[in-house]
Parts: structure tokens; sequence; C-alpha cells
């Protein structure tokens, strides 16, 4: 489909981390994943917006669809910059991993009901835009939502168990 980022949000720190994780939580919506994997792909774009900042200082962080799979990765800004060497030098320590690799989420897109097989661009990106001033604390909201859920699934899970005469795993089993 495309290979120009739709979106570019800069890493500064913490809070653009969140901001982050709420605009990929919005795309993921927009191109129509399922709750969960909205919820997985906000939790993985929080982890390498993270990792980008602990790794890189200041990066840009890229949303694009490309071979009908959204990508969402991050850059150091400054190429000749103290935070480009350190980049390199992770490289060097790591040689087997492609360096475009680091710093990546990547998904198949979901079956495009709905949406036209072109993906008007321009009307993700708005909808991204009017949806901006959603505040913070509504992420914080929606993430909270999901913990809920995964324990009540977690516990109607033990509780079938149990009911089977099953022993639930020990989480430190492994």
């Amino acid at each position: 489909m495309t290979i120009t980022p739709f979106l570019s949000l800069r890493l500064r720190g913490k809070k653009d981390a969140l901001l982050a994780r709420q605009r990929a939580r919005r795309v993921a919506s927009l191109l129509q994943f399922s709750p969960l994997e909205q919820a997985c792909i906000a939790a993985g774009t929080f982890v390498v917006a993270c990792q980008a900042l602990a790794m890189l200082g200041k990066a840009r962080l890229y949303f694009q669809i490309e071979h009908n799979q959204l990508h969402v990765f991050a850059e150091v800004v400054d190429p000749d910059g103290a935070s480009a060497r350190t980049a390199k030098r992770l490289v060097g320590l790591f040689p087997e991993i492609d360096p475009k690799l680091l710093y990546r989420l990547t998904k198949p897109l979901p079956p495009q009901d709905g949406i036209a097989e072109e993906l008007d661009l321009a009307w993700l990106v708005k909808n991204i835009e009017e949806t901006a001033s959603d505040g913070l604390f509504d992420e914080v909201v929606k993430q909270n939502q999901e913990i809920l859920a995964v324990l009540h699934e977690l516990r109607l899970y033990q509780n079938k168990l149990k009911e089977n005469g099953e022993k639930p795993a020990s989480p430190h089993a492994a």
C-alpha cells in the first residue's frame, strides 16, 4: 500500500511514550483490529517507544502500512549525534539482528470488511487528528478496563479448572 509513514511522533520523554500508546490504540481501532489486538498494538507500541527512549534518547516513532501490515518503528532523530552512535554500537553487539528490526512492531492488517481495499490514508490521518484531543487519562481508563477484563477471564478459567478437578499451574513453575 504505502511505504511513506502516515503518522510521525516525537519521542522526548515518558509523556510522549504514553501519547504514542494512545495514538497506536486509535490507529488500530480505525484499521478495525479486534479489541484484543488493539490492546496488544497499544502495549507493543509503548514498549517500542520506551526502548527507543532508553537506548536512543530522542527519537521519532513512525506508523506506516506496507505489504498489508501495520508497522510501528522508532528511528534516531539526529543520525550523527550521540544517540545514533549508541544505536550503532548496540547493532555491533548483536550482528545477527537486522538493525531495521530493532525498535519495531509489525502486525498483519485484519480482514478488510468495510474498508476499501486501497486504504485511504488521508481519511486515517484525519480521524487520528480528530481524536488527538482525547486526554492521556482516557488511555489509562482503557488500560484499566483491559486489566479488569483479563483478570475476569483468568478467574473464570481458574474456576473452570477447579470444577474439572484440575490444579491451575503455578505462575512460577516455568
